[in-house]
């Protein structure tokens, strides 16, 4: 009897909902919107700009392993935005936030510094944009320079010499000639890539009545070189005796004045003698030689007196139709 009371519940409820439809389940409603006041969502997106720079590089010459960039920008040579190191190649390209560069004068500059004791930094200046592209002109990556300078002067006298021809060789190749200031200064600079070349030599005074200075040189110890240049004669050969210059090119300069005398040397048009003897159409006399230590040693010898003229100090330039000396 229990179980049927049950029976007849589950009917009923399941009769109200049948009948009565979902709506029986239907949730409140109300008479207005109702609002939560959450901000709406914003998507926004950010441009950036970029700047690049192409830096064209050529090795005329020797080329070095490495290479480190140094980007400065604003006239601050202190602190770099940017430093790359990078193996050597012919085109370098750095990259940069926008806004970083100054635009209005050209106070940014790239440094370059080579990874080899031969070659020197180099700084490019370049303007500035806010954002986008430069593209520099062809940078040249070449060893430091060789230099040779020095001071030209009369030794007679020890007064400096304006307008004295130097020279300088490469065996027999003319590399570079200069002419003293005036106040006896010149100055050679050659590329570094003859460092490592031998033979080269200093001729100076070519357009002098004097014989001209001769010299071997060269760069293994330093890439400096100081050569003063001292032309004629020194007053301690004017001491020994009357001054005369050879008038042609190998002049036999002999040990004894006889006809069996060995010859010492060859003497070459404008070498200062100093006269101590005379003897039957010979002189006997003393000459200076310029040593590989730089130094200046005495030698005395006979020679012919045909072979020499007084030597006269009032012009000691050659007129200008005169032939060049030989090397």
């Amino acid at each position: 009897m229990k179980y049927n009371y049950y029976k007849y519940i589950i009917f009923y409820v399941w009769g109200i909902i049948f009948f009565s439809g979902c709506s029986s389940m239907k949730p409140a409603q109300y008479p207005e919107v109702i609002y939560n006041y959450r901000q709406p969502l914003v998507s926004v997106t950010y441009e950036y700009g970029e700047i690049d720079i192409e830096i064209p590089i050529v090795f005329p010459g020797l080329i070095p392993e490495e290479l480190t960039f140094e980007v400065f920008a604003k006239g601050d040579s202190a602190h770099p935005l940017l430093t790359v190191k990078n193996e050597a190649t012919n085109l370098m390209k750095v990259f940069l936030p926008q806004g970083v560069l100054g635009v209005d004068t050209k106070n940014n500059f790239i440094r370059i510094i080579p990874h080899h004791p031969d070659f020197v930094s180099l700084s490019v200046p370049f303007f500035g944009i806010d954002f986008g592209s430069i593209v520099l002109d062809p940078v040249h990556i070449v060893q430091e320079p060789l230099n040779v300078a020095g001071v030209v002067t009369n030794r007679l006298t020890d007064s400096t010499l304006a307008r004295v021809d130097v020279s300088l060789y490469l065996k027999d190749e003319l590399l570079q000639k200069v002419y003293s200031n005036e106040k006896g200064q010149y100055a050679l600079t050659l590329p570094g890539e003859f460092k490592d070349q031998e033979f080269f030599r200093i001729i100076a005074g070519e357009k002098l009545v004097f014989a001209p200075f001769r010299k071997d040189i060269n760069f293994k110890k330093s890439k400096d070189l100081i050569v003063n240049i001292g032309l004629g004669p020194s007053q301690d050969l004017a001491d020994l005796g009357n001054l005369y210059i050879t008038n042609k090119n190998n002049v036999h300069f002999r040990d004894k004045p006889h006809i069996g005398g060995m010859t010492l040397f060859l003497l070459p048009e404008g070498e200062p003698i100093a006269v101590e003897q005379v003897s039957k159409g010979l002189y006997y006399g003393t000459i200076e030689i310029l040593v590989s230590s730089g130094k200046n040693v005495k030698m005395s010898g006979w020679l012919e007196r045909e072979d020499t003229d007084l030597l006269f100090f009032e012009n000691i330039f050659k007129e200008e139709n005169e032939n060049d000396q030989a090397l």
